[in-house]
């Protein structure tokens, strides 16, 4: 019996988390058909732009992705309790912008006008702007809103109905800063991992890739401490002790292939991701994984890091 998210997600303390999510039979449905010959991987830019917008409305913020031909990562922080802290004002404007109204113009300014209607109308409707407001501070919403217009989208390229996404998602927390820049890393290095990628400037669809693209145009960036990449968190000022340039130093370290002639060769980067690979429900020091599970009543049994 699957664990329930309210367990495995915590209420009150703002934390980090990995999330995946598969295609429906792990199928290649954001890639190339290899019956048919034709190409999904836009719709990895579909995920990629939503999820973005999203964030911004959500209690999360977001510090890592990978977009895989069937499956993708997320390392998101989530903040439980930062939506009690909204005004009504605001949880209808994030409302609004994660969920636009339908307009029957297609003209900017009437569209605007639309939006502003709805707004003000929600501010007069207290019940649903409590309901609008547990939706935005959810990690499952969160999810479930970020892969239902994929779904749909992709249902409609195809001409066909059914799940595209599996239901359940999993999702780990992460507890310390080291399994969080650990599984920044695993997230970011997955297109290295499926042989697609031979480098880190190599692997598409990654929050690697969207944080070097910034500090092409921006090369201050690279000294800088890593911040997350979009934020719903309006007070938030959080950073990882680290800069984007030894982060990309550290992930270039862990892509070093031994020789190809030797037998039974295998990628330092696999003993280096052993613990994250396991789907644990929680990442981190000894006595933080046991805090974890005390909390919940469990009895730790996965290992902790660096064991």
């Amino acid at each position: 019996m699957a664990t329930p998210r309210s367990q495995l997600v915590d209420p009150e303390v703002p934390l980090h988390y990995h999330l995946i999510s598969r295609c429906v039979r792990r199928s290649y449905l954001c890639s190339r058909d290899a019956r048919t010959g034709k190409d999904y991987n836009h719709r990895k830019q579909w995920l990629t732009q939503r999820m973005f917008k999203l964030a911004r409305c959500f209690a999360v913020e977001i510090d890592g992705y990978a977009i895989m031909d069937n499956h993708f990562h997320l390392v998101v922080y989530y903040d439980p309790q930062a939506c009690h802290h909204w005004s009504n004002e605001e949880v209808a404007t994030r409302w609004i912008q994660a969920f636009p109204p339908r307009s029957s113009s297609s003209s900017p300014e009437e569209q605007t006008a639309t939006a502003t209607l709805h707004h003000d109308a929600l501010l007069q409707q207290p019940e649903r702007l409590q309901q609008y407001r547990r939706t935005l501070g959810s990690l499952s919403a969160f999810m479930k809103h970020l892969k239902q217009p994929i779904a749909w989208r992709a249902n409609r390229e195809d001409g066909c109905s059914g799940h595209f996404f599996e239901d359940r998602f999993y999702s780990g927390a992460l507890l310390c800063e080291d399994s969080v820049l650990a599984t920044m890393a695993y997230v970011d290095l997955n297109p290295f991992r499926a042989k697609i990628a031979a480098s880190i400037e190599q692997c598409q669809d990654t929050s690697i890739a969207n944080r070097l693209q910034v500090a092409a145009s921006d090369p201050k960036r690279l000294a800088q401490a890593l911040a997350p990449l979009v934020s719903g968190l309006t007070d938030s000022d959080r950073v990882l002790p680290m800069s984007l340039s030894d982060y990309c130093e550290h992930l270039s370290s862990l892509i070093d292939y031994q020789p190809d002639d030797v037998p039974g060769r295998e990628l330092t980067w696999f003993n280096r991701v052993a613990s994250i690979r396991k789907r644990q429900r929680a990442y981190g020091f000894e006595q933080a994984q046991k805090n974890w599970a005390l909390r919940r009543g469990w009895r730790r049994s996965c290992p902790a890091m660096g064991s």
